[in-house]
């Protein structure tokens, strides 16, 4: 009996360390999501690296500066909005004007005018409908309030 907890005991130990590891979670350049124990290689040049400690180890200072770090990063990164749009099209209006009520900056191409911009979202998708935005990747046709907010919103 004593050799088994003799056994057993620094085996709770080690177990007990691996399961309060610290991990990471990070994207790769071509947008891979890792998540780790180890920091991710600096070679790669690493996108959105999150830090999740041990909460068992983790003091009132360390949590006020994790969550004044996760709030200034939420900050910075703002949608990545691509507006393709044509002449006399009032949904490509709609959208135009509610992107910049809510400040987001965009870049539009206007596909009457730019006929480099009609050739670019011929390569993105075969159809011609206006108003179409690239919204952080995601693609949304046609103009909807709750769907530009919905896609607007920042991953969590």
């Amino acid at each position: 009996m004593k050799k088994c907890a003799l056994f057993i005991i620094p085996i709770l130990f080690f177990l007990y360390g691996t399961a309060n590891a610290d991990f990471y979670k990070w994207e790769d350049e071509s947008g891979a999501t890792h998540i780790t124990d180890y920091p991710p290689p600096q070679a790669k040049s690493p996108k959105n690296v999150q830090i999740h400690k041990d909460s068992s180890v983790n003091s009132a200072a360390d949590e006020e500066q994790e969550a004044s770090r996760d709030a200034k990063s939420k900050a910075q990164k703002k949608p990545d909005v691509t507006l393709y749009t044509k002449n006399d099209c009032a949904d490509c209006d709609k959208a135009r004007e509610f992107l910049k009520s809510k400040n987001f900056s965009f870049t539009e191409y206007n596909m009457d005018k730019d006929k480099t911009a009609a050739a670019k979202r011929k390569d993105i998708d075969d159809s011609e409908d206006v108003p179409f935005a690239i919204i952080n990747k995601n693609h949304v046709y046609g103009f909807s309030e709750s769907v530009y907010n919905r896609a607007l919103k920042p991953s969590p």
